[in-house]
């Protein structure tokens, strides 16, 4: 484990870089992180089902959440919502949505201590319960302060991931099942996969991989692999590449469920889904080179602007262009806009021109005002 020492800073020895199997293996333990202003009851029980059971039984009506953490995938993970009034800003979330009116804000008593300078590392998932039952699942980072309304919370203190991660994959469903969810079904449903690819244990992957690949619903389908794409890493560009290279190109839905893993690896940061997704933009359906410029651009950055021009200028799709020069606008930094007040001006395909020209306008770069006041002048 790599260690410095922060001298200037009069911090003690301390830890830069947590192993992966170290943050895969241990649940984080201790109280709930920063629940307020409800009736919070810490158990230590492991067993999920277990300890819903026991604090909604089932002849109950009233609702209760039941909550516990375990270590988060790492990236800029910040889970926490902000909340602005007339009275000042409030990081934070409501727990139970159920119980805001319109003249109600967080009470939240802000944290003592030092200030954390990094996002929280553990993953927090808070389920509501009726009668025994998972009436809706959220999500939160541990560094969020959370109001409970009044509501009454269980917090679970020793839940492993592997406990966690079984749990959630019951709430999503059998893979292989032929029974239509239900719309609020279908939403705990998704909510848990999303979950299950924020937990940091490897053994989320094979579970995302089934469920991308199998899952008779579509909607837990799409969450599979986008969770897969944005939280999976290098396993997840290359699961998501081997599904794709899986399916025939030959039917409309072949086509959208091609569309979906492009959309899933362009969620993905790691190098191997750059080069997925540049190779795709060579497709011969429009529709799956349309989605791969886009984001083979938005990945790729500033690199991939050259190639982005070329296929602007002669890709006989007009939506490839549009996309294309759409990615483009989005690229932070000057590169993007730099190469839109070219094209503008450049081009003879007048639907490049009318992207390009309706990309700049929305920049206030001195430029961008400039392109303007040419055409007007016109």
């Amino acid at each position: 484990m790599k260690r410095v020492v922060l001298m200037m800073l009069g911090i003690a020895l301390v830890d830069v870089v947590a192993p992966v199997a170290a943050r895969q293996s241990a649940a984080p333990q201790g109280p709930a992180p920063q629940i307020q202003n409800g009736r919070v009851e810490t158990r230590t029980g492991a067993a999920i089902d277990r300890e819903i059971a026991s604090a909604s039984p089932k002849a109950s009506t009233g609702p209760v959440w039941v909550a516990w953490r375990v270590p988060m995938v790492p990236g800029d993970r910040d889970m926490c919502n902000w909340y602005s009034d007339r009275l000042g800003t409030t990081r934070g979330m409501w727990m139970d949505e159920s119980v805001i009116a319109d003249s109600t804000r967080l009470k939240l008593t802000a944290p003592t201590g030092p200030i954390p300078l990094e996002a929280g590392t553990g993953l927090v998932v808070l389920a509501r319960i009726i009668g025994g039952a998972v009436e809706r699942l959220r999500t939160t980072s541990d560094d969020c302060p959370m109001d409970a309304g009044g509501r009454s919370v269980m917090w679970l203190s020793n839940v492993t991931p592997a406990e966690s991660i079984r749990f959630l994959t019951t709430l999503a469903g059998p893979a292989t099942t032929e029974r239509t969810m239900y719309d609020l079904e279908r939403q705990t449903a998704s909510t848990a996969v999303r979950a299950i690819g924020l937990h940091a244990d490897r053994a989320a992957d094979a579970i995302l991989e089934n469920m991308a690949a199998k899952h008779s619903d579509s909607g837990v389908r799409h969450q599979a692999a986008t969770s897969l794409g944005a939280y999976r890493g290098a396993f997840g560009v290359s699961a998501l590449s081997k599904m794709l290279a899986a399916i025939p190109a030959d039917t409309t839905r072949n086509v959208e469920e091609r569309r979906t893993l492009i959309s899933a690896i362009g969620q993905s940061r790691e190098a191997a889904a750059v080069e997925t997704l540049r190779g795709l933009t060579k497709d011969a359906d429009a529709r799956v080179r349309s989605d791969a410029w886009y984001y083979y651009v938005l990945r790729g950055g500033t690199p991939t602007i050259p190639d982005a021009l070329k296929a602007i200028s002669s890709d006989a799709d007009e939506n490839v262009r549009k996309r294309a020069v759409s990615a483009i606008s989005r690229l932070p930094g000057d590169a993007g806009l730099t190469a839109l007040l070219q094209l503008a001006r450049s081009t003879d395909n007048p639907v490049a021109r009318k992207e390009a020209v309706n990309a700049v306008s929305q920049s206030r770069d001195p430029r961008a005002l400039a392109l303007m006041e040419e055409i007007l002048k016109r």
